[in-house]
């Protein structure tokens, strides 16, 4: 028995007929469906399949190819028992359906999607089955500790004995046997006089337990970590502990992870991997493998997550769980309390400044986990990245337990074996689902627009759709205006996706990607604009927790001030969401999307970035970052989080550029519709490559048409031997090569590029130049250069040429700093060799006058010169009035909010280079500046020179450098005092509450004063954020208990 190809026709009716109401389409024009193509033929097949793998789980363990098979026929049944409740074709049998299609998705090992079923019984079942109904649902809901009502009946007594064992068993571990005795009578006793239907829920009610025992912590904990029960009963009594293991976690440890083995891990979102490294964590502190446990993971928001997430998984035990600040400052409290219990999470610009300054470190870590681990070829961070990985493999025990865990790695087998070695392990799973995806295309040939939805399995193939949902809304007109305004606009795709995204939100959250900020900030204008001029659609503040929605307007209004459109978006509901949004707002809307207290959110590619939210749509604006398209391997991390299991049962990803799909067979015009098939396609996804080996790629023009081919060292060999004569490539490329798209803008971007490629590996080797193991010099590069990703990669031709870059290099660094002390201090800086001695130099030149400075307004317009050169954010360059940005950064020190550092800017006309054009600053451009640019780049700056006033080694420059590290964090933070930076760390990540906050104590300075005074103040301050956002209310409440 499966389903064959018309069962599959019956189905995808059911499913067009489910997405009419989810998209609201007129009764009217909802398909037709007839007697003899009626969704309810499928009913005894659907049924069927269910009986047929409960039957063969109770009586034997079918191999895996039957298993596999049976699964994969039991999802057609699961996916129809949910199509035909959202159907409505008869809902008397939605409670029948939302039954048996719970049990369906749990038996073919979909537990997130039965828990979404399940949730929607919420009251007494009566179907006829003598309560049987009852303990089935009681049963899938899984809290064993709260007992439903039992009615007197035929099964009563066995319903009762069935609760109470299972209750023995799956909360206290005990009484197994005793459990299975009392399912067997009560299949003894079905199958002696029952219906049908009594007789399939009594063999679903034994499959279902005899799955989840084989699922239960009681059996997986010991079979998996190798270690007894007695070790884990203090942890399974948490209520925050997981009760059984999701397919994914029986993967690993089924492949030795919870024991300690090393491997790659590609595992795709919502699987249950934040679950499977706290049983990972857990494992290795009980068995006394380790007490530190550092987690890597490339973006800052990520690792708020992950570290708030173990702060509350881990309360009231033994264990530190600590975040490492971005500071390029030393954090001795978490490095002297190794001794204990540690959980570090950090990132890999940080993890890289503290390994370089305690080495020590790194043979204490005994559990390593690279959290997001596909990065390496992300940019200057993906240098960062393949450089630390390099770095720790020849500092940390070979012994220890490594992990890197990706969504999407198509080349998993060679970062293996070059992060663990020979022995190295590789575990897939790809192949497990965790919530069901529809893929559609708006179309919009007729006067009213459609969705076309494709097979994902095979994009080409129509599935069904969806007819009449798109249409336009006339707009009001101001004064002088004629021509009508119309929303969306049909040859916009971005407000086709707006419309959408308003026309579905009340079914739940939405997030529209953008592949560029500015198109962010687009959207948030459209929107704003739309509705100003009446737009007649709901706005999503309607459907949203309206105290949220105001405490995050409030959020945006303090940071961005009222006139911006992300702040007048955010009051209609609709949330902006990318790199040049304040840090502090991110981590709130994140907190509030997470919490399903607001509904809509613009983006780019940040929400890729590990974040995890609970996204039921993801409409799909345009997919071109910049001049290229989104990596395919991206685009797959990102549609990810369409669709979180245990909260969808499905996730829709929506294209809204109807040209993609109505020219899809017009010559010239089908390109649109073959790069959206390719990408789609995760067999494409592009292999994780290596920053570094972009060093010997040749120049290219602006479109990437044309190359000019160089030998791999030829640059590097310029550089080293004739560096000024570089400034000169971009002009001599363009007079000979200008016609064919070369232009000097792209050529200096490359030469940036491959500059600051080779600034990492001088900072690099410096730091590791006595790190050679008994080698000599050049064999100890040597050694180096083979550790690397790159290395690892590459052709035989650019092995050679890697050893010989990382000799050349270490040449250079032996001519021109030979003294080992001040190595090594260059190596700590994070900078190369030219800017380290420009650092040094006018360090050394300049420290009477900054030893002088009185203030820390007068520290920074002394070390302003040499900050300014080396910020090299793109915004901050294009600034065509440069002698605005010292006052910039003045008011970035100050804790100015950036809506008055824009006013600043702007009441001094301080105009942005267009190319050859200027135009005024938004406040976009403002952020970006500071949070992307001053930050890091300014506070880097500050580290190095702290380091080289160490240095100089003189007890009266103990004040100075305490005032420069205080200067740094006011750099990197934007904020003005020990106070605010102290109230910044303590989780009140956002300028404007620290500065309140701050206010409010007094400006108490140390940490113990300021959580004395906060806790004294509790009701002023819990009176303060009551209209600002939940997430800052939660750390405020956390500090005062």
């Amino acid at each position: 028995m499966k389903p064959e190809i018309q069962s599959n026709l019956l189905l995808g009716v059911t499913r067009s007929k489910a997405k009419m109401y989810e998209y609201d389409v007129p009764l009217d024009y909802h398909i037709g469906i007839y007697k003899k193509d009626h969704p309810s033929n499928l009913f005894s097949l659907a049924i069927g399949l269910l009986g047929d793998l409960a039957e063969r789980i109770i009586y034997e363990k079918p191999d895996k190819n039957q298993i596999n098979e049976l699964n994969n026929n039991l999802q057609f049944s699961a996916r129809f028992f949910d199509a035909y409740i959202q159907s409505k074709l008869d809902e008397t049998l939605s409670p029948y359906f939302y039954l048996i299609g719970s049990a369906a998705f749990y038996l073919c090992d979909h537990p997130g999607n039965s828990s979404v079923l399940i949730k929607e019984l919420n009251c007494f079942l009566d179907i006829g089955c003598g309560g049987l109904e009852n303990l089935l649902a009681w049963i899938l809901k899984g809290d064993f500790d709260a007992f439903d009502k039992i009615k007197d009946g035929l099964y009563s007594q066995y319903i009762k004995n069935i609760m109470n064992s299972s209750h023995m068993y799956f909360s206290e571990g005990v009484e197994k046997e005793k459990l299975f005795n009392n399912l067997e009578a009560l299949r003894k006793k079905t199958y002696n006089n029952s219906t049908p239907r009594q007789l399939l829920l009594a063999d679903v009610i034994f499959a279902i337990i005899k799955k989840r025992s084989e699922n239960s912590i009681w059996n997986c904990l010991p079979k998996y970590t190798g270690l007894e029960l007695n070790h884990w009963l203090k942890v399974i009594k948490k209520k925050t502990f997981l009760k059984e293991f999701w397919p994914a976690q029986h993967l690993l440890g089924n492949d030795g992870i919870f024991s300690g083995k090393s491997a790659v891990i590609q595992m795709p979102t919502s699987a249950g991997k934040t679950r499977a490294i706290e049983i990972i964590i857990r494992s290795a502190f009980i068995s006394g493998r380790t007490s530190l446990a550092l987690i890597v993971a490339p973006f800052r928001a990520l690792c708020h997550e992950i570290k708030n997430h173990f702060s509350e998984t881990f309360e009231n035990e033994p264990v530190n769980v600590n975040e490492l600040s971005d500071v390029f400052q030393l954090d001795f409290e978490i490095i002297k309390s190794t001794n204990k219990k540690n959980i570090i999470v950090v990132t890999p610009e940080k993890l890289i400044y503290v390994l370089r300054h305690t080495p020590e470190l790194a043979s204490k870590i005994g559990l390593l986990i690279f959290d997001e681990g596909h990065q390496f070829d992300n940019g200057i961070r993906g240098v960062t990245y393949e450089l630390l990985i390099t770095s720790l493999k020849s500092m940390v025990p070979d012994h220890i337990q490594k992990l890197l865990i990706s969504a999407v790695i198509s080349n998993a087998k060679d970062i293996s074996k070059w992060l663990i070695g020979e022995n190295s392990k590789v575990i897939t799973g790809n192949n497990i689902k965790t919530t069901n995806r529809t893929i559609g295309f708006a179309s919009w040939t007729d006067k009213l627009g459609r969705l076309e939805f494709v097979i994902p399995e095979d994009i080409g193939t129509r599935d069904f759709y969806v007819p009449r949902i798109i249409e336009e809304y006339p707009l009001r007109l101001r004064r002088q205006e004629r021509n009508p305004r119309m929303f969306p606009n049909k040859n916009d795709g971005k407000s086709i996706a707006l419309f959408l995204g308003l026309k579905i939100v009340h079914n739940g959250s939405v997030a529209i990607f953008c592949g560029k900020k500015q198109s962010v900030t687009v959207l948030c204008d459209k929107i704003v604009e739309a509705f100003t001029r009446g737009l007649p659609l709901n706005k999503p503040c309607d459907l949203s927790d309206k105290n949220e929605v105001e405490s995050l307007y409030n959020l945006y209004k303090c940071n961005m001030g009222n006139e911006s459109n992300s702040t007048q978006s955010a009051k209609i509901g609709i949330f902006s969401h990318h790199n040049n949004i304040p840090h502090g707002i991110r981590l709130a809307v994140e907190y509030a999307m997470k919490e399903s207290l607001v509904k809509f959110v613009i983006c780019t590619s940040t929400l890729a970035q590990g974040v995890n939210l609970p996204i039921r749509y993801l409409i799909v604006s345009d997919v071109y970052q910049g001049k290229e398209q989104i990596k395919t391997r991206d685009f797959h991390n990102l549609i990810g989080r369409a669709g979180r299991s245990g909260m969808h049962t499905e996730g829709s990803i929506l294209f809204t550029d109807h040209n993609i799909y109505d020219k899809r067979n017009t010559v010239n015009e089908s390109w649109r519709w073959d790069n959206a098939k390719s990408l789609l396609q995760p067999n494409n996804s592009e292999p994780c490559a290596s920053s570094l080996l972009s060093l010997f790629k040749p120049f290219e023009n602006d479109d990437n048409s044309q190359k000019l081919i160089m030998g791999n060292l030829d640059f590097v060999n310029l550089y080293i031997n004739n560096e000024t004569e570089i400034n000169n490539i971009p002009e001599k490329i363009f007079s000979a090569l200008g016609p064919k798209g070369f232009s000097i803008k792209g050529i200096q971007s490359q030469i940036n590029w491959k500059k600051s490629i080779i600034y990492s590996i001088e900072s690099f080797l410096m730091s590791h130049w006595d790190i050679t193991n008994g080698l000599n010099y050049e064999e100890g590069i040597i050694k180096i250069a083979k550790d690397t990703l790159a290395y690892h990669l590459a052709t035989e031709k650019q092995k050679e040429d890697i050893a010989e870059l990382f000799k050349m290099i270490a040449n250079k660094i032996s001519e021109k700093v030979t003294d080992p002390i001040k190595r090594k201090v260059y190596g700590k800086t994070l900078f190369g060799i030219n800017s380290s001695q420009i650092i040094d130099n006018w360090v050394k030149n300049n420290i009477n006058i900054i030893s002088s400075c009185k203030n820390y307004s007068e520290y920074l317009i002394k070390l302003w010169p040499l900050i300014s050169d080396h910020v090299n954010n793109n915004t901050f360059k294009k600034i065509k009035n440069q002698e605005f940005l010292e006052t910039l950064a003045l008011g970035w020190i100050e804790g100015k909010s950036f809506f008055e550092l824009f006013k600043i800017m702007n009441h001094a006309n301080v105009q942005l280079m267009w190319g050859s054009r200027s135009r005024k600053l938004i406040i976009e451009n403002i952020i970006d500046i500071c949070e992307n640019g001053l930050s890091y780049d300014g506070s880097s700056v500050i580290g190095a020179i702290i380091e080289f006033v160490e240095l100089l080694n003189t007890d009266e420059n103990i004040v100075l450098i305490n005032n420069l590290k205080i200067l740094q964090k006011m750099m990197k933070y934007g904020l003005s005092c020990e106070s605010t930076i102290e109230i910044y760390e303590l989780g009140i990540n956002d300028r404007y509450l620290c500065q309140q906050v701050a206010e409010l104590i007094n400006f108490k300075s140390s940490k113990i004063e300021i959580i004395e005074e906060i806790k004294a103040k509790k009701e002023k301050l819990i009176n303060f954020f009551i209209k600002y956002p939940l997430y800052y209310k939660k750390i405020i409440m956390k500090i005062i208990e």
